[in-house]
């Protein structure tokens, strides 16, 4: 079976695991043009002049994390940074001091992270963590925001793209907060699959790089209840159980699960 891949699909993996490590990448020729092609791909930078650009880029970082380290590990409390990731999938987290850390979603390629500490929000502390390897681009927050005040064009087209991409969090959120647990779950993976998966050229089938452990902590639940479930559907044909994914065999009949049932009249749906 031949598989493509579109913009936004990736890899993800288990989660979070203690150990911390982040390794800087010698900032080559090579990883300059890399941060480059990257940020030029996101709207947000695609119109900045060269030399601006080249200016950011050379007081950024091109990082490599490890699967379950912080982005901001290594990141001095009043020198904040934004994160760019280039491949590879973080775990946006929540850790309210006075509860366990709530599991968010995934975010993927070419997604800006980090601007509620530059905004100064308050109340809620974010993190994101590596679920695999990550590299990501570590940008001076403070100088990022100097550069968007020179032009406001800049802020323009920053503030739409980070509106777009809360957006799609906040479609993930909602598809895992609401409803029962098969439609929680159901909605999730279809989400997830539809930005991150890998979808067959000659077929309607869909692979998410995406564990069982991730899939529960996201949602909250145990991870023998996702397993469960899965293995429902995988009995019905609807997916297939792989090793650190899921091939989704039937994704109509997935989003079925996803929806909430037909109303009934007289015993019979309407």
């Amino acid at each position: 079976m031949r598989w493509h891949q579109n913009k936004k699909a990736g890899q993800a993996r288990d989660g979070p695991q203690q150990e911390s490590h982040v390794a800087d990448v010698q900032l080559r020729t090579s990883h300059k043009e890399l941060m480059n092609r990257t940020l030029r791909e996101m709207p947000c930078f695609a119109q900045w002049p060269p030399v601006a650009l080249s200016q950011l880029i050379g007081s950024s970082r091109l990082c490599w994390h490890k699967r379950g380290t912080m982005l901001s590990a290594d990141v001095e409390a009043d020198k904040p940074e934004i994160f760019v990731i280039v491949s590879g999938h973080v775990l946006h987290v929540e850790a309210p001091r006075d509860s366990a850390r709530l599991n968010w979603a995934l975010r993927g390629p070419r997604h800006i992270l980090g601007f509620s500490y530059m905004l100064d929000l308050g109340g809620r502390r974010l993190e994101y963590v590596a679920n695999d390897e990550v590299v990501a681009i570590h940008i001076p927050g403070h100088l990022l925001f100097a550069f968007l005040d020179d032009d406001p064009v800049r802020w323009k087209d920053m503030g739409r793209m980070v509106l777009q991409q809360e957006r799609t969090q906040i479609d993930l959120v909602v598809g895992q907060t609401a409803g029962s647990f098969v439609q929680r779950l159901a909605s999730t993976v279809e989400q997830l699959a539809a930005l991150y998966g890998v979808r067959a050229i000659d077929k309607d089938v869909v692979h998410l790089r995406l564990t069982q452990q991730t899939l529960a902590d996201i949602l909250q639940v145990s991870r023998q209840s996702v397993n469960a479930q899965i293995s429902t559907w995988a009995a019905l044909g609807v997916v297939e159980v792989q090793y650190n994914g899921i091939l989704i065999l039937d994704p109509s009949a997935l989003r079925k699960f996803s929806r909430p049932p037909a109303p009934l009249k007289d015993g019979v749906p309407v």
